[in-house]
């Protein structure tokens, strides 16, 4: 039902996960932003957006020293009885480097609320703790990240996962992606998900194009909206804004 419950294509590893071109941050860091519209808003598998298409942004401000602090923004439609329209993720952490750069861990912390959201009962809005791990080895990238959840959206209880990526670098500006991650949680309905596809770019502007799935069933995927767990051929057109500082 959340961004926990239910990958948003540009960002599977973790939302804070951004191309930040270093070289155009000053000494006190940069703001890096975007805008982003994909076909179906999905998470883990699941789509936030319905089955429909949405828009998404992020505005990020990246360190030199590794700290960072962002604000992700998603269009979403839990198709529920409060009418939930948009969510809004809050997220800081701190990236730090290994083996001259090509091993990086990154720990992050991250609330997300849902300001309008008016369906009675316990409250969507979580917080998450993240831990990720990224190595690059030539053309070939690495990722993991697992989370923990004290309290789920609706009083759901504790909740975890465990995600994984490969990526692979088929020229400056092609980059195939495979990932497969697993979701824990304490009332609900655990779940795998899988993904793979293409990523391009071109100036300012990124596609990525990805086939998602998941082992849940149309009865299993949810209360107010089942079938949203489905397979989908899911594409998200990415517009990089100029960086500030």
């Amino acid at each position: 039902m959340h961004r926990l419950l239910n990958t948003a294509a540009a960002a599977l590893i973790a939302s804070a996960t951004l191309p930040v071109p270093a070289a155009h941050a000053g000494a006190w860091g940069g703001i890096f932003s975007q805008i982003n519209f994909t076909s179906d808003n999905r998470y883990q598998g699941n789509s936030n957006s319905d089955g429909h298409a949405a828009i998404y942004a992020n505005v990020h401000y990246w360190r030199p020293d590794g700290w960072y602090a962002g604000l992700s923004a998603y269009q979403v439609d839990f198709n529920d009885p409060g009418k939930t329209s948009y969510e809004l993720d809050y997220y800081a952490g701190k990236n730090l480097k290994f083996d001259k750069g090509k091993t990086e861990l990154k720990l992050e912390g991250m609330y997300t609320a849902f300001p309008d959201n008016k369906t009675w009962g316990p409250t969507y809005d979580f917080f998450q703790a993240k831990v990720g791990l990224k190595h690059t080895e030539g053309k070939l990238t690495l990722n993991a990240v697992t989370s923990f959840v004290p309290q789920a959206s609706y009083g759901s209880g504790q909740a975890k996962r465990a995600d994984g990526e490969v990526a692979y670098q088929v020229t400056p500006k092609l980059t195939l992606n495979a990932g497969v991650g697993r979701r824990w949680i304490a009332k609900g309905q655990d779940r795998t998900y899988w993904n793979i596809g293409a990523a391009t770019t071109w100036k300012t502007l990124g596609l990525d194009v990805r086939y998602i799935d998941t082992n849940l069933s149309r009865r299993q995927c949810g209360r107010f909206n089942p079938g949203i767990c489905g397979p989908a051929v899911v594409g998200t057109l990415t517009v990089f804004l100029p960086p500030i500082l």
